[in-house]
C-alpha cells in the first residue's frame, strides 16, 4: 500500500524529471505560481502601483512560457531555440503594455490557443509522417490533458472536503483566499510539471494502435450519425433561405457554420484508424460540403458590409472563412493531404491575427474589393 511518503516522493520525482527535460517552462509556472500567490498574500491595496503593474505584465509573459518553452522543444530540441523562445518572451515583455486592457487580455488567450495548436504539429514539422501517426501523438495529448485536468479536480476535491471537515469537527477557520492559493499552487507546481512529465520523448516510438469497440462505436455510430444528421439540417435551413428570399436569416448562421465545421473536422479525424486511406467520396462527403459553406458564410459576411457593419468587428469571421476554404481545397485536392499543415493552419491564422498591420491589410483588401 502506497504511505503518504511515497506519493510524495514520487511527484518530487516527477517535478524533477520535467525540470531536467523542459527546464524553463517548469520555471515559468513556478514563478507565475508564485506572483499570483504573492498578489492574493498581500492585497493589491497593500503593493505599490508600478510595482503591481509589472508583477502582473511579468506574470502573463511567463504565462505564455509555459506553453511557448515546449513547443519549442518539441519543434528543435537545440539551445538556439531556446534562446529564441527566451528573445522572444522578452520582446513580448518589452511591447506589452503596463496596463492590461481586456483586448490585451483576449490577444493574450489567442497566442496561448495558437501555441497549444503547436504541440499537436511541432514534433512533425521537418519530417513526412502518416496521418495516422499524427492522430496517435493527438490522441496522446488530448488524454494526457483529460488525465491532468481530472486529476487536478481530484486534489482539490480532497483539499476542499478535509478543509470543510476540520472546519466542522474541530472549528477550524481557514481564510477564503488559501483555497485560492492551494489551485495556484497546484496548478503551477503538478498540473503543467504532469502534463510536461507524460508527453512522449520519442515521437518514432508511438505505436499505431486501433481503437477499443467503444471507440469505434463512438466515430461509427454515434459521431457519424450525429455529423450527417446536422449537415442535412443546415442544408435544409440553407435551402429554406435561398427558396424563400429570407436573406436577413442568413445573418444567424455563422454559428451554424462554425459548429457543423467543428463536427465534420473531427469526425474526419476520428475515422483516421479505422481505413487505411480515405475513399474520395469520404472526402467530398466531409470537405466539399465545407468548401460550399464558405462560399455561403462569405456571402453573409458581404450582407453584414451592405448593412453597414464595422469591418473591425467582422474580422475574425473573414479570419475563420478564409481559413475554411483554404484548408476544404487542401483536403479536396492534394491526395497525401497532412493535418500536421490542418494544425499549423490554425496557430498560423491565430498569430497573424495579433498583427494590426495584418488586420489593417485584411479590412482594406475586403473594403476595396467590395
Amino acid at each position: 500500500m502506497n504511505t503518504f511518503l511515497d506519493i510524495l516522493d514520487r511527484l518530487s520525482r516527477t517535478i524533477l524529471d520535467t525540470f531536467k527535460r523542459f527546464p524553463l517552462a517548469s520555471l515559468s509556472a513556478f514563478l507565475v505560481s508564485l506572483i499570483l500567490i504573492l498578489f492574493i498574500e498581500f492585497e493589491s491595496s497593500s503593493i505599490n502601483k508600478v510595482y503591481g503593474l509589472l508583477g502582473i505584465k511579468l506574470a502573463f509573459v511567463l504565462s505564455l512560457g509555459i506553453f511557448l518553452f515546449p513547443v519549442f522543444h518539441l519543434l528543435n530540441r537545440s539551445i538556439w531555440f531556446k534562446l529564441i523562445g527566451v528573445a522572444l518572451l522578452g520582446g513580448y515583455f518589452y511591447f506589452l503594455p503596463l496596463e492590461i486592457e481586456p483586448i490585451t487580455v483576449l490577444r493574450h488567450i489567442l497566442l496561448i490557443f495558437a501555441l497549444s495548436f503547436m504541440f499537436f504539429w511541432a514534433p512533425f514539422f521537418n519530417i513526412d509522417i502518416s496521418n495516422k501517426n499524427i492522430w496517435e501523438w493527438t490522441m496522446k495529448i488530448l488524454l494526457v490533458l483529460l488525465s491532468t485536468i481530472l486529476l487536478t479536480l481530484t486534489i482539490y476535491i480532497v483539499f476542499y472536503l478535509l478543509i470543510y471537515y476540520l472546519h466542522k469537527l474541530f472549528g477550524l477557520e481557514i481564510l477564503d483566499k488559501r483555497y485560492l492559493e492551494f489551485i495556484i499552487l497546484v496548478l503551477g507546481l503538478f498540473s503543467v510539471n504532469f502534463f510536461l512529465f507524460h508527453l512522449p520523448k520519442y515521437i518514432c516510438l508511438l505505436q499505431l494502435k486501433q481503437y477499443t469497440r467503444v471507440g469505434e462505436v463512438f466515430t461509427k455510430y454515434i459521431l457519424t450519425p450525429v455529423t450527417i444528421l446536422y449537415l442535412l439540417v443546415l442544408s435544409a435551413y440553407i435551402l429554406k433561405i435561398l427558396v424563400f428570399g429570407m436573406w436577413e436569416e442568413l445573418l444567424d448562421i455563422d454559428w451554424l457554420v462554425i459548429g457543423y465545421s467543428f463536427f465534420a473536422i473531427i469526425t474526419y479525424m476520428f475515422w483516421t484508424p479505422l481505413v487505411d486511406n480515405f475513399p474520395d467520396f469520404f472526402k467530398e462527403l466531409i470537405w466539399k460540403p465545407l468548401l460550399l459553406l464558405s462560399f455561403i458564410l462569405a456571402f453573409s459576411i458581404l450582407l453584414r458590409v451592405a448593412d453597414g457593419v464595422d469591418l473591425n468587428s467582422l474580422y475574425l469571421l473573414i479570419v475563420f472563412d478564409i481559413w475554411l476554404g483554404g484548408i476544404s481545397i487542401y483536403f479536396l485536392y492534394i491526395e497525401k493531404a497532412s493535418y500536421k499543415w490542418l494544425f499549423f493552419s490554425i496557430s498560423l491564422l491565430i498569430v497573424l491575427s495579433q498583427s494590426e498591420y495584418v488586420v489593417d491589410f485584411l479590412l482594406k483588401l475586403v473594403d476595396t474589393n467590395f
